[in-house]
């Protein structure tokens, strides 16, 4: 466990940086939420059901040159990764999909959405000081 929550938080704390200046999109409002709560500080663009992600995509072109995918890593997560990916490659923006992947190597076995992250954080951290009996930051 030790390992994963240093993995994890390490891309955490890599994304949360680069966010002062690159969007992070994700599916839905507790995904925000999430995000907010872990400390993301930039723009963090949410997709929107009734609109298509093509336009949201392309919305964003002139305004960034790159954006991060974190959607969910279930099914539809994926297939909404797909999509957005091939949106920014005919908007010419480019699409970070490496720090979803990333995460999901660390937490998959434990959570299946962006809104489980601070649980997953806390969680871990609790375990660890428990078993280690030393408070972990």
């Amino acid at each position: 466990m030790k390992e994963r929550l240093e993995g994890v938080t390490e891309v955490i704390e890599v994304i949360r940086e680069k966010n002062r200046t690159v969007p992070i999109v994700v599916e839905g409002r507790k995904d925000v939420k999430a995000l907010r709560e872990l400390g993301f500080p930039g723009s963090i663009i949410r997709i929107k059901k009734r609109r298509s992600i093509f336009h949201i995509i392309e919305s964003l072109r002139g305004k960034y040159e790159e954006i991060i995918v974190l959607t969910d890593w279930d099914k539809t997560g994926g297939r909404l990764a797909y999509r957005i990916k091939k949106a920014c490659g005919a908007n010419e923006i480019k699409c970070h999909m490496d720090y979803r992947r990333d995460i999901i190597k660390y937490v998959k076995k434990d959570i299946k959405d962006v809104e489980g992250l601070p649980k997953f954080i806390r969680r871990a951290k609790r375990e660890l000081s428990r078993n280690y009996s030393v408070p972990v930051v």
